[in-house]
């Protein structure tokens, strides 16, 4: 299992700095947690099916969330 001290850092370099907030970086942390993985870890391919399980989720949370 990863580290559940993985920064914010690590994981807003890959979503993109500008694009991500606090909110899609916490969800994001939960699925790497959960995947025992790092976002280096990731091939392409993972890293945009957890980009979508996030997408889901936020949705999820707060349906007006885009």
């Amino acid at each position: 299992m990863i580290s559940p001290n993985i920064t914010d850092d690590a994981i807003r370099a890959r979503l993109g700095e500008q694009a991500s907030s606090d909110r899609e970086v916490a969800l994001m942390r939960d699925l790497l947690q959960a995947s025992g993985r790092t976002p280096d870890d990731l091939s392409d391919d993972e890293w945009l099916q957890l980009v979508g399980q996030m997408e889901a989720r936020k949705l999820q949370d707060d349906p007006n969330m885009k």
